[in-house]
């Protein structure tokens, strides 16, 4: 059986033709190309799955080929094969949507499982087994309201109509509109996804229905969505956000299927099916004068109701069992069974998020568990609260009667202040209370609430504070190891919400918790150990990861972190260049209640933490010339701040260390030209960015030890003359007297 058709790019015969044979052996068909002009052409005409393109081809170069490719199709993969030192142009191709790189010379190994990751990727969790002529059934569950999604699904597929699919967030409207689409007896054709709520009205009726600049000569021609989808779907996610003007646009596109692009003459014919997605009632937005009403007659020829998870509990335990299989294959973990306790609390926990939540959670869950079985001990730590219908099996969690109250209660205000969109004012009128007394409940709960008007932050402000985040999309980077001086990388990756930090091992597939418990050793840099996994030098991709709010991620990394240039300041940029995403869940802080201390001011090497607004770190130290006297007071008021002014602080030794660095790799396979090397008299190796860059390295280190707590704090350190060890001390203390 074809496992899907793979184009490989490139100008030597030997690498075409053993590429070849070994996907060919693994069941993939092949096309070849041997410059960027045929691979395009190919792709245009045979539509491949998949294309392995190198970067050094004659004329049309890897990268241009790679921006085409992606004008093409931006959801087709492309794997860069990358030689003769060409690393940082491998990086960059990633960073302009290549799904992975591979270095020449090539290994089998290597490339089999990066095609294979590949498909792996191509296909959403619930799209992974749907193929050409994948059957209705995979719609999991029986209920009786999906039996109607079914039948109705089956009954859409072939007739091309234009549908309106209505229901929650996290339902699967997407995942219908896919599943519609595959049906469809043109489902070869493109089906493209426009989300309407992110479209800026400046650009979006180009990026609809595209852009001619130019004349005939030498014109560039943008196709828009509308056109990239030719005969096959057209999927408008959130059509309510779609300004009425567009609207008025899109009534006249639907009515007459042809259209003209901005700057263009000709018409451009259109014969795509509109599926439409929302998650308000549309006919309640037209009484409300937001949506047009020959607009939703245009659309909704057919319409498919999703149901809420709350209205098909029946199915729970199915999609469950659906879902731990697939996250079981995908992180080679054998999950068996989940046992009643934990079925009773996932079956009655109110899923406002819908399949989309539970599916992250047991993601979360297969991830992390360390048996075969699922307790109710898992689902804890996936389910951030849990239903009070669940109480017979959760209150056992709870010591007392005033510590369940309290967790009840701060549920009870986050939920009203969720509903009020933040405003103190109306949550106090809601509950009953006034503005004063719900302040001091929100204090009193540490409930982050900052203040407007002189009591209230804004809306905007608070949610950027408390919200999760993590990236909008993968993106990699490559060094090399401080200790070990061999070239490594790392992968960021997105996570749901209420994962975590977690390093994740390249080649095993081993995962580690960024958390606290997981600290190995602390000589020179702070390394985690999980199992037989571990992975040294996380300080300062935490400390990046701590200032940017970066809640979930994963890092797929060997075992160690790229040190750089021994900064910080690529990890930033490589946050900014994956984007930071806002997430439906609100993030935890830790603010500091107490002075916590580890040494004694009067030996002159000492690290306290005392309760404060906001995070504030002071360093000081006193060596022999040419560092001396130096002290420095970082206040995290912003992204911008760190980056500036700690972020590119580096590593420095003392060059009558060099035996223990020789032993730590830095005097052989090592770069020393990663650390500021000191001897009894000056810097010898490099000008300092800072005068005083050796106390902001230090500060580097504690913002970056500190986030295992895996929880930005809310306090003001002041350290002098100490390393990780006493900051990892510091972290445990407080971890034990606040019983987190």
């Amino acid at each position: 059986m074809d496992k899907g058709n793979i184009l490989i790019v490139d100008d030597e015969e030997n690498i075409l033709s053993s590429l070849e044979g070994i996907l060919t052996d693994e069941g993939f068909s092949v096309s070849k190309a041997r410059d960027g002009s045929e691979a395009l052409k190919i792709i245009k005409s045979k539509s491949p799955d998949l294309v392995l393109l190198d970067i050094w081809i004659p004329g049309l170069d890897g990268i241009q080929t790679l921006k085409t490719i992606k004008m093409l199709r931006s959801d087709l993969n492309v794997i860069m094969m990358s030689g003769h030192g060409t690393i940082e142009t491998a990086v960059k191709a990633t960073k302009l949507g290549a799904y992975d790189f591979i270095e020449k010379p090539l290994s089998l190994d290597n490339v089999i499982s990066t095609v294979r990751a590949a498909f792996e990727h191509k296909k959403p969790v619930k799209e992974a087994i749907i193929t050409s002529n994948a059957e209705i059934e995979e719609i999991v569950g029986n209920s009786d309201v999906i039996v109607e999604v079914k039948r109705l699904v089956k009954a859409s597929a072939n007739n091309h109509k234009n549908i309106v699919i209505n229901g929650e967030r996290g339902a699967g409207k997407e995942f219908i509109a896919r599943l519609i689409h595959i049906q469809d007896i043109k489902k070869d054709m493109p089906f493209i996804k426009v989300n309407c709520s992110a479209l800026k009205e400046d650009n979006a009726e180009e990026f609809l229905f595209g852009i001619k600049v130019g004349n005939k000569k030498d014109a560039f021609i943008k196709k828009g969505k509308f056109e990239q989808a030719e005969e096959g779907t057209i999927f408008l996610d959130d059509i309510e956000g779609l300004s009425l003007k567009l609207q008025n646009k899109l009534i006249k596109v639907l009515r007459e299927r042809e259209y003209k692009r901005r700057g263009g003459r000709g018409l451009i014919h259109f014969h795509a099916r509109v599926i439409a997605s929302s998650n308000q009632d549309l006919k309640e937005e037209v009484k409300k004068g937001k949506f047009k009403d020959g607009l939703l007659n245009l659309l909704n020829e057919i319409t498919i109701n999703l149901p809420s998870l709350k209205e098909r509990r029946e199915d729970i335990p199915e999609l469950i069992s659906y879902f731990i299989k697939c996250y079981s294959n995908e992180y080679n973990k054998k999950i068996e069974n989940v046992d009643d306790d934990a079925m009773e609390v996932f079956t009655n926990f109110n899923w406002q998020g819908n399949v989309k939540e539970l599916k992250n959670v047991i993601e979360h869950i297969v991830m992390t568990a360390q048996g075969n079985v699922i307790s109710v001990k898992d689902v804890s730590t996936a389910i951030p609260v849990i239903s009070m219908r669940s109480r017979s099996v959760w209150f056992d969690g709870y010591s007392s009667m005033e510590e369940a109250e309290k967790a009840w209660e701060k549920e009870f205000i986050i939920h009203h202040l969720e509903k009020y969109n933040f405003d103190i004012s109306k949550t106090a009128t809601a509950l009953n209370t006034d503005r004063l007394s719900l302040t001091r409940k929100l204090k009193r709960l540490n409930i982050a609430a900052g203040e407007k008007d002189g009591l209230q932050k804004s809306t905007d402000n608070y949610r950027k504070t408390i919200l999760q985040k993590t990236l909008k999309q993968s993106v990699v980077l490559c060094g090399h190891g401080l200790h070990s001086g061999l070239k490594t990388g790392l992968i960021l990756s997105p996570l749901p919400p209420n994962n975590g930090i977690i390093f994740g091992d390249i080649s095993s597939g081993e995962t580690i918790p960024a958390n606290l418990e997981y600290v190995q050793s602390t000589d020179y840099a702070t390394t985690l150990k999980n199992g037989m996994a571990s992975v040294k030098t996380v300080e300062h991709i935490m400390a990046a990861l701590h200032m940017y709010g970066i809640t979930n991620l994963l890092i797929k990394i060997g075992d160690e972190v790229p040190i750089m240039d021994g900064s910080a300041a690529d990890f930033c940029q490589l946050i900014e260049d994956g984007g930071i995403e806002e997430q439906d869940e609100i993030a935890d802080e830790l603010p500091i209640d107490k002075k916590y201390m580890i040494g004694d001011i009067l030996t002159g090497r000492y690290i306290y933490i005392e309760p404060s607004e906001k995070f504030v770190v002071n360093y000081s130290m006193d060596y022999p010339p040419p560092i001396g006297k130096l002290e420095f007071t970082f206040a995290a008021d912003s992204e911008k701040s760190f980056k500036n002014e700690i972020a590119p602080a580096r590593t420095f030794a003392f060059i009558k260390d060099y035996e223990k660095l020789e032993e730590m790799g830095l005097g052989s396979g090592g770069k020393l030209s990663n650390v500021i090397l000191v001897d009894n008299e000056k810097v010898i190796n490099t000008q300092l960015r800072f005068d005083n860059e050796f106390v902001r390295h230090k500060i580097l280190d504690i913002i970056g030890d500190f986030y295992l707590l895996g929880k930005q704090i809310k306090g003001r350190i002041t350290a002098r003359m100490t390393g990780h060890t006493e900051n990892i001390a510091l972290l445990k203390k407080i971890k034990e007297q606040k019983h987190d």
